[in-house]
């Protein structure tokens, strides 16, 4: 009984272990076949006895195929190595990483182990080898590395100031750069207060106190250092908070130098709002601080302000007749001459040309803007010296005070600018304050002049004719050539409502040149249908006068009519005369080399001198009319006519006079030696078919 017992517990000993073995070994199985590694069992002579499942998802084989293949995953190059350390029994149960191949051919970086299994005599019989695919981790390794090598190259090589600072705004690392920067090495300034460096009056651009108010926020400053050498860097500075698991530990800076790029904006700002002739603001500037003092005096209701328009009276004169480069030395000196006349709070400015405008930001009314305009007049008009030249300058000043003539930069502006050419029109050398009425004349002067622009191309000009007689012979022996406008809605307009305006803007040559063709067509064709020869008599204004081809011009017309030129005659004024004497002289040589007849008109009302008369090529003088009126009852007229006439007869030169009405007046000049005469009392001037029946119909 004792035996059977025995027997029986040995028997329920010996399943239970089997059971425990065999739960053991199926929980192995299941451990190897779902672990992430591939296990591989290999006998000395490389053969492969055993593998798990992962040995197929890592591998490419089935277990199927892989039992028994001699080394299949290990690459050509190394089966040798590997057989000879199996059958050495080299491998030590250490890991490493070797090349490994699939079945498909590829290659993959692979960690293995291989661990000897040995018999029950203790040798050993096999290798237990455990595969890991480490491709992944060896590429992010890569990765990592060159993103670290990428890292320290662009820290190191950076041209910009780069570094970084604890939460207490410390320095902790910065690059080469920040010494080319700031001229302190990198050494001098770790651990220190990172706003060592900044201005006084920008330590509020801390980035600790950025971050402090903006904890998420990256910034962006413009700052100013002081470089170790003593001179000011500027900065553009980027910084950006450093955080790890969510937790901000210091700040990451960038700082790139803009030091030139802030002096050459400071340069082009300068150049932008700045007239390079006398360094004084532009028109830019002006608009720009006028327009802030305006919105700064709507909100104060008491204050007000002015605006005055400076003109240069006669300057064109003086740039025409002595050069543009001497015209800058003059502008230069009187731009001193108005600065030594305005307050610091006041704004002076060149808007171009001659072209002045003064900002009186506050003033009590309209005395101020008046006693400061009457300033300025006697400062400028005392003479002046440049290059050796003795100027005198006068100045022609507009008026336009805020709120009472305008609300805006531009309203204000405008409306000094139209009461200073209200000066112009009356006699210049004065001050103006603006009214509304001015505006007024201005919107119909600008209206003018639109329509005046129109009317060369629409062909509104005509041509009126007044005889020149002689009134010994009776004969007709010229004509002079009277531009009118004939305006679509205004009439016909004499040249006083639109000539002034034409020399003002420029139309004078055009419409001048078209005057001067006309004259001529009719003259030839006067002459084609048998007329009696005659001088087309033709006025050239000043501006017309400096065109650089006026010669060539003329020539050109008449060479396009078949006018001869000696039948042309062409008027100038005194005040052309004495616009640089060798510049007019050589152009006057030319015309009359041309055949050209030269007269002066309107002689005796301007700078009338003996030595021009005696240098120019001309050939007669005009008396003008404001002599004739009264000839007859005023001997100081009667004076100088009889003073011209006989100047004329001592330098050869031929004579005529202009405004004759009466018969007492011819009789009274005929007796004083002119016989060419021209007035109402011959005819007043004509369209060119009623003075073809004059002629037609004129005794002699």
């Amino acid at each position: 009984m004792d035996v059977l017992s025995a027997e029986k517990d040995h028997a329920e000993e010996f399943r239970r272990m089997e059971t425990e073995l065999r739960a053991m070994k199926e929980q192995f199985e299941a451990f190897v076949n779902n672990s992430t590694v591939a296990f591989i069992v290999i006998d000395l002579t490389g053969h492969i006895i055993r593998v798990n499942d992962t040995f197929e998802h890592i591998l490419g084989w089935t277990a199927e195929e892989a039992i028994g293949k001699f080394l299949p995953f290990v690459p050509e190059p190394h089966v040798q190595e590997f057989l000879k350390g199996l059958q050495e029994q080299s491998f030590s149960g250490l890991a490493s990483e070797a090349v490994r191949k699939r079945k498909d051919g590829s290659m993959f970086t692979a960690s293995e182990t291989l661990t000897p299994i040995r018999n029950e005599s203790g040798e050993i019989s096999s290798y237990a080898c455990i595969m890991r695919n480490i491709a992944d981790r060896k590429a992010n390794e890569r990765l990592l590395k060159v993103s670290e090598q990428r890292y320290k190259s662009l820290f190191e090589n950076n041209p910009n100031a780069i570094y970084s600072v604890d939460l207490q705004g410390r320095f902790t690392e910065l690059n080469p750069a920040v010494e080319r920067i700031s001229g302190y090495t990198p050494e001098e300034l770790l651990y220190r207060d990172h706003t060592i460096l900044l201005l006084p009056e920008l330590k509020d651009l801390s980035v600790l106190n950025h971050y402090a108010n903006h904890p998420t926020e990256k910034q962006e400053v413009e700052a100013t250092i002081t470089h170790k050498l003593g001179h000011q860097v500027d900065l553009s500075v980027i910084n950006l908070p450093i955080e790890v698991e969510g937790e901000v530990i210091g700040y990451f800076c960038i700082a790139k130098d803009i030091t030139e790029q802030k002096r050459a904006e400071r340069i082009i700002n300068h150049m932008a709002f700045t007239d390079c002739l006398t360094d004084l603001p532009n028109r830019r500037l002006f608009r720009q601080r006028l327009t802030e003092t305006i919105e700064t005096a709507e909100t104060n209701p008491d204050q007000k302000l002015a605006v005055l328009f400076i003109d240069l009276d006669r300057f064109k004169v003086i740039n025409d007749s002595l050069g543009h480069a001497f015209g800058d030395h003059v502008l230069q000196a009187v731009s001193e001459r108005l600065q030594s006349c305005v307050g610091e709070q006041d704004t002076l400015c060149r808007m171009g040309g001659d072209e002045f405008t003064l900002l009186l930001p506050t003033v009590k009314g309209p005395d101020c803007a008046v006693a400061m305009s009457k300033r300025i007049m006697e400062v400028v008009r005392k003479p002046l010296v440049v290059d050796g030249h003795e100027v005198h300058i006068t100045t022609s000043i507009g008026i336009a005070l805020y709120p009472e003539n305008g609300l805006d930069a531009d309203t204000l502006m405008k409306n000094a600018d139209i009461a200073m050419y209200r000066i112009k029109e009356h006699g210049k050398n004065n001050y103006q304050l603006y009214t509304d009425v001015m505006n007024e004349d201005a919107i119909q002067h600008l209206q003018l002049e639109r329509e005046l622009r129109k009317a060369i191309d629409r062909d509104e000009f005509l041509l009126h004719y007044q005889p020149q007689v002689n009134v010994s012979t009776g004969q007709i022996t010229g004509m002079e050539a009277l531009v009118r406008w004939q305006h679509p809605h205004r009439g016909l307009l004499s040249p006083i409502h639109f000539i002034p305006l034409a020399e003002e803007t420029g139309l004078i040559v055009p419409i001048g040149e078209w005057v001067l063709r006309k004259a001529c067509e009719d003259g030839q064709r006067w002459l084609q249908e048998g007329r009696k020869p005659m001088r087309m008599a033709v006025n050239l204004s000043l501006i017309q006068f400096q065109e650089p081809n006026l010669v060539e011009t003329i020539q050109q017309i008449l060479e396009e009519t078949g006018l001869e030129p000696r039948y042309l005659e062409l008027e100038i004024t005194e005040s052309i005369a004495m616009n640089n004497v060798e510049q007019v002289v050589a152009k006057l040589e030319r015309l009359v080399n041309l055949g050209i007849q030269i007269s002066i008109d309107d002689f005796g009302t301007g700078f009338s001198s003996l030595s021009y008369l005696k240098k120019f090529p001309i050939h007669k003088l005009k008396i003008d009319r404001s002599f004739i009126t009264d000839i007859t009852s005023d001997p100081d007229d009667a004076s100088i006519v009889s003073a011209i006439i006989a100047m004329a007869n001592s330098l050869k030169l031929d004579l005529i006079v202009e405004g004759v009405e009466t018969e007492d007046q011819q009789t009274y000049l005929h007796r004083l030696g002119c016989f060419e005469m021209q007035g109402y009392l011959f005819s007043r001037p004509l369209p060119a078919q009623m003075l073809e029946q004059l002629m037609q119909s004129w005794l002699p």
